[in-house]
């Protein structure tokens, strides 16, 4: 069946169009054209928004947010099923229509381990969620295996998910002390149980010694796992790099997306070796980073920025694109292509998702700014309306 969504202000990737219709069929966009101008089928459903903008659905390629309905308490495991279809309802009404769940393979007996970080559980979810790709659900789900280059055990685990095609985005982490996110010791600390209050000087100077001085794994190992990607067309990251040479090494393994590089120089670096850039949409709202490391914002302006992501805050996604137009004037159809086509460009899904263009799936938003921030009133994933929100009117 024909679909129409008519009379809205379509974000295209170069261009805001106003008074413009979309037309969708058989799951793809298959027109853009003035309104009042297109060529309606006998059997057409219509959905009118004026007054609103038509933008690409958002595409997250980083956000650890299903951890938290997992696993809500330390000793609280839900049921993964439930958890995933709970977390969708969300991220529909976020406006965020492709998820890449980015879950954590920690080593046991790290200090940032968390049940749903263990080996057993993520290999679990990545499961599930490859299953959702033959099921009916709201949104698109993909899996982003984060693997802590110390899971010495692991290894061979990860390579194993990569060949059985559970694994669509891989990344390479190191959260050592010292270097990294946790350059400075004492954001390491703050990011310890009890922001570290539990322990004495000597005890924590003995825990940063023994996490500087722990084995990981070869670069060998490493460029292994990421010939295994390259070959399944699966696209590499690397974590927090604080150095050029950190990123020439990167390079050399292959890996083409720098996630949250740590001060401007090395995301200007990285920009210049061809590098996609990723950054906290959250950071865009906070006004900077909560670890004390780069402004998106200022990344943003100095052109050292490719995408954005939710990290931990899906609902910050949406409103960083308007926030960045609203409060730092930057153009909207620009601001927008940071939560849609870059992130699908960055992991080889552009042909497919992240524009309004004639061809492409019709993962679609009617976003409502009228009152200055967006909020979203329908979703349309394969051109299929998903999610509808209608606001009453206050009492």
């Amino acid at each position: 069946m024909q679909k129409i969504i008519k009379n809205g202000t379509i974000i295209l990737k170069e261009q805001v169009l106003t008074a413009h219709d979309v037309i969708m069929e058989n799951g793809r966009i298959t027109g853009i054209q003035q309104t009042g101008t297109a060529d309606k089928a006998d059997s057409c459903e219509i959905f009118d928004a004026r007054g609103c903008y038509i933008m690409p659905g958002i595409v997250d390629i980083h956000s650890d947010m299903i951890e938290t309905y997992i696993q809500p308490r330390s000793t609280a495991v839900m049921d993964f099923e439930m958890a995933l279809e709970e977390a969708e309802r969300v991220l529909a009404a976020c406006g965020i229509t492709t998820m890449f769940h980015s879950i954590s393979m920690f080593r046991d007996g790290s200090w940032d381990v968390k049940e749903i970080r263990q080996s057993s559980q993520v290999k679990k979810l990545a499961g599930l969620i490859g299953e959702y790709r033959h099921k009916k659900r709201l949104i698109r789900h993909r899996y982003h295996l984060r693997y802590e280059i110390d899971n010495l055990d692991c290894y061979e685990d990860v390579a194993a998910m990569l060949e059985s095609g559970l694994v669509d985005l891989l990344s390479f982490m190191d959260h050592s002390p010292g270097q990294g996110q946790y350059k400075n010791l004492d954001v390491y600390r703050k990011h310890q149980p009890d922001e570290g209050r539990n322990l004495t000087e000597e005890e924590f100077g003995e825990l940063v010694e023994r996490e500087m001085q722990k084995k990981t794994v070869t670069f060998s190992q490493l460029k292994g796992l990421s010939e295994t990607a390259a070959a399944r067309g699966i696209t590499v990251s690397s974590h927090d790099d604080d150095s050029v040479n950190k990123l020439e090494l990167n390079r050399e393994l292959g890996v083409r997306i720098s996630e949250f590089p740590i001060t401007l120089e090395v995301a200007e670096a990285a920009v210049k070796m061809g590098f996609q850039t990723v950054l906290g949409a959250p950071n865009i709202l906070l006004g900077g980073s909560h670890s004390g490391n780069l402004s998106a914002l200022d990344a943003i302006r100095a052109g050292a920025a490719s995408v954005l992501v939710s990290d931990y805050y899906p609902q910050a996604l949406l409103q960083a694109a308007f926030c960045l137009h609203r409060e730092h004037g930057i153009p909207l159809w620009e601001a927008v292509r940071y939560v849609t086509v870059n992130p699908a460009k960055a992991v080889g899904l552009d042909r497919e998702l992240g524009s309004v263009e004639i061809g492409k799936r019709a993962d679609l938003l009617v976003v409502d700014a009228a009152e200055g921030k967006p909020a979203v009133k329908q979703v349309f994933v394969n051109g299929e309306c998903i999610m509808e929100c209608r606001y009453r009117e206050a009492d």
